[in-house]
């Protein structure tokens, strides 16, 4: 990989939004319409070849977190995958002030790295990430298996959305579903109540087994920003609390507060495969109500 990292702006009269090629890695959007961004990037970012870019929207790809196969979590590294610690090919030919799309093909990929594969070694795919970034905002991240033997795969699109403090700040639209607390051992099964997701500055790290729209209502912002999904059975729901969040390297103090992870996920024992030449797309889309 080349030493150089290029920021890329996405500036028109509807939004603005950055993308680093590091990773295919949205770093900032702001519709026009606001004055605060929508989704978040922290005080600093720091750039290095094997590192993940904090905030914005991170993919994740092939594998969720350490991995997950055969009914039993796995420890592969890079963590969440090699897919945002990779150089992406930007299409130059479709890229205007509003739109980038990134291509990843397994060609480029080192082969220690390939066999991590939860379906096993040599699997051939070719991903692209397509940004549509004006007063709404679209992520889409397509891959085909472009092998003779089935892939299987985790993935997610890990999207940071900034709010005014995320103790004060609510995920509605998920009441009543499923979801995989993953702050206890073994990710024991839970169901959401009444209520809309709250955060009390504990650590939340839930696997919801919801396709549905979400809204997430930020008091002292006074907005709501709505997100939508396609191709994901998952939704990811995560802030690391005050000990967690202070402890990471990557961000100052108190910046844990200042936004909540809502993440189009497919996971744990909802991975997704591919016979050879077929494709799947997940999507999210963005939007302040």
């Amino acid at each position: 990989m080349s030493n150089t990292f290029i920021l890329r702006t996405l500036a028109n009269d509807a939004g603005t939004a950055m993308v680093s090629d590091h990773g295919a890695h949205l770093t900032l959007w702001k519709p026009a319409s606001q004055s605060t961004p929508v989704v978040w990037q922290p005080k600093s970012i720091y750039l290095g070849e094997e590192t993940a870019i904090r905030g914005g929207i991170p993919v994740i790809f092939p594998w969720f977190n350490g991995g997950y196969a055969h009914g039993e979590p796995t420890a592969k590294k890079p963590k969440h995958g090699f897919a945002r610690v990779s150089a992406w090919t930007l299409d130059e030919d479709t890229l205007t002030d509003a739109h980038a799309r990134y291509t990843l093909d397994s060609s480029t990929i080192a082969q220690e790295l390939l066999d991590r594969f939860i379906s096993g070694p040599d699997p051939h795919f070719y991903a692209e990430l397509d940004i549509h970034a004006a007063d709404t905002l679209g992520v889409t991240l397509r891959v085909e298996n472009t092998g003779d033997t089935p892939i299987e795969y985790e993935a997610a699109l890990h999207t940071y959305f900034q709010v005014s403090d995320v103790t004060r700040t609510r995920v509605a639209g998920l009441e009543h579903a499923t979801y995989l607390d993953g702050t206890k051992p073994d990710f024991p099964v839970c169901q959401q109540g009444d209520d809309p997701v709250a955060f009390d500055g504990t650590v939340l790290d839930r696997i919801y087994y919801s396709e549905d729209e979400l809204r997430i209502e930020d008091e002292a912002l006074g907005r709501t920003i709505v997100v939508g999904k396609t191709g994901s059975p998952q939704t990811v729901v995560w802030n690391p609390g005050q000990e967690g969040g202070d402890r990471m390297a990557d961000m100052r103090a108190g910046e844990w507060r200042d936004f909540v992870c809502v993440e189009a996920a497919a996971n744990r024992d909802r991975p997704i495969v591919l016979a050879p030449g077929e494709s799947h797309t997940i999507g999210q889309s963005v939007r302040v109500a």
